[in-house]
């Protein structure tokens, strides 16, 4: 049986519809059981994860879920709190930098991802390098049979229009170097969540995307 409730998106509703301080005050309680229910499955998967990447054996689930709390302090949109609650699953948890694996809880909209996302433009050229001199590396993961499977490809929304300066247009793996997240993700229904055999298929997802996680972990570290 999961540990995974219909509680948890009846809060993420909820805070849909009264993102303000008053009604999270009145509610905390219920955020607090979306937040251990949510601990709990984390640290199960952790447990899994680590049979296939011992990295993150350490890790606790508290240490890997970021803050409901949103940063108000340079944006417009001044709506206290997120409206999903999310896991990075990674070295340093939440607050750590390798390539590791997110679940995303959101009302119809959850997602689980594995790579890297969102490396700086000193890391994103170091890597972008690492590929250009030996493509047939992230090649081969992102055409592995497995990996196409479980994640199809990277995150193309935020793939450049064109190639990145300094390399050739007509480089046999040009596609390669325009992605800027190397990051691949997928959409799944609140009843997937919720099912009994969510960990299972999180797991299976996670483990068919270890080795981008891995092939970003030692690209970072070189």
């Amino acid at each position: 049986m999961s540990v995974l409730k219909q509680n948890i998106f009846d809060f993420l509703v909820n805070i849909e519809q009264n993102n303000n301080r008053e009604w999270f005050q009145m509610h905390k309680n219920e955020y607090q059981e979306a937040f251990n229910s949510i601990e709990r499955f984390v640290d199960m998967l952790v447990e899994k994860i680590a049979v296939f990447d011992p990295s993150v054996s350490d890790i606790k689930g508290k240490n890997c879920i970021y803050r409901i709390y949103r940063d108000l302090r340079f944006s417009p949109d001044k709506r206290p709190y997120k409206e999903h609650i999310g896991a990075y699953i990674a070295v340093g948890g939440k607050t750590g930098n390798d390539a590791g694996y997110y679940l995303h809880f959101q009302n119809n909209n959850c997602m689980l991802a594995c790579g890297m996302w969102g490396p700086d433009a000193t890391l994103l050229k170091k890597i972008r390098e690492e590929i250009y001199y030996e493509p047939q590396v992230l090649y081969r993961i992102l055409n592995d049979k497995t990996f196409k499977k479980e994640w199809k490809t990277l995150d193309e929304e935020t793939k450049l229009k064109r190639p990145p300066k300094n390399y050739p247009s007509d480089f046999q793996y040009i596609d390669l170097l325009m992605y800027r997240n190397f990051c691949a993700l997928k959409f799944v229904s609140n009843k997937e969540v919720l099912s009994e055999d969510y960990l299972k298929k999180c797991t299976k997802a996670f483990e068919a995307g270890y080795p981008l996680v891995d092939y970003m972990n030692y690209l970072k570290k070189l």
